[in-house]
């Protein structure tokens, strides 16, 4: 991989972890990763510029999407919702 296409992989590809509390002790953890583009596309998450996004609590994968759905979030899931609903406000 060249210098300027390590560069662009920097800037496209987003990755993190969020920390959803759930009742007085508990936090679930939710790692994710993006590749967010400067623009919406009709390949993106409501054709906004998220066109690859997936998230795993515990290992297990609860949302994925490449410029499609793959596994939807379960709207019963409410640390996936909660980390899907802060990432779309965040880069979608």
């Amino acid at each position: 991989m060249t210098k300027r296409e390590q560069e662009e992989y920097r800037r496209l590809f987003k990755e993190g972890t969020i920390g959803v509390p759930f009742g007085k002790k508990e936090t679930k953890i939710v790692h994710w990763w993006a590749k967010v583009y400067d623009e919406g596309s009709e390949y993106g998450i409501n054709e906004g510029r998220i066109s690859k996004l997936s998230m795993k609590i515990d290992g297990k994968t609860t949302l994925s999407y490449d410029r499609g759905w793959d596994i939807e979030p379960d709207e019963n899931d409410e640390a996936t919702m909660i980390a899907y609903s802060i990432i779309l406000q965040e880069y979608n």
